[in-house]
């Protein structure tokens, strides 16, 4: 005889009461994520892509102790670019981790921010990353909604200064 997980009363409140338990805790994981505030400049025609990472507790204070890991890949070629992930080191001001990726061509890349301690987390930002000329820095700023990273690839000669 084929019977309902269900078919009794009682089995029926035990997994009520199972996911009515369960549902706050994860409510209170995605509420326990951090805030990150990404900053980033290329420097050079490497580029080097250096990343200050702020981050804080939903309660707005730093959040201190964590293990940060940057990476990247570009989102128009994500298996034709093999990027180092750099760990992430605290900067002496609360709450703040800074790191450089070595990238290998200018356009949108899609820098990660990942964390293993205090809490695991990963969150990213796609990022216009300029060439700049020589050692010069050039800031790496949000990419446009709706940007082709393929076209960026045919303004290598565009140089921000």
């Amino acid at each position: 005889m084929n019977k309902s997980l269900f078919s009794s009363p009682t089995a029926l409140l035990v997994a009520v009461a199972v996911s009515v338990s369960v549902l706050p805790r994860l409510a209170s994981a995605e509420s326990g994520r951090p805030r990150v505030e990404l900053k980033c400049v290329s420097i050079g025609t490497g580029p080097l892509l250096e990343c200050l990472v702020k981050t804080q507790h939903r309660d707005g204070s730093p959040l201190e102790g964590a293990h940060v890991t940057l990476g990247a890949l570009m989102p128009s070629m994500p298996m034709a670019h093999t990027i180092k992930p750099a760990r992430a080191t605290p900067t002496g001001n609360a709450g703040e981790y800074k790191g450089t990726l070595v990238l290998e061509m200018s356009g949108v890349w899609t820098v990660e921010v990942s964390f293993s301690t205090p809490v695991k987390d990963k969150q990213t930002r796609n990022l216009m990353v300029n060439e700049c000329r020589g050692t010069a820095r050039c800031d790496a700023t949000p990419a446009p909604v709706g940007v082709d990273a393929h076209q960026d690839h045919t303004q290598h000669g565009s140089h921000k200064h």
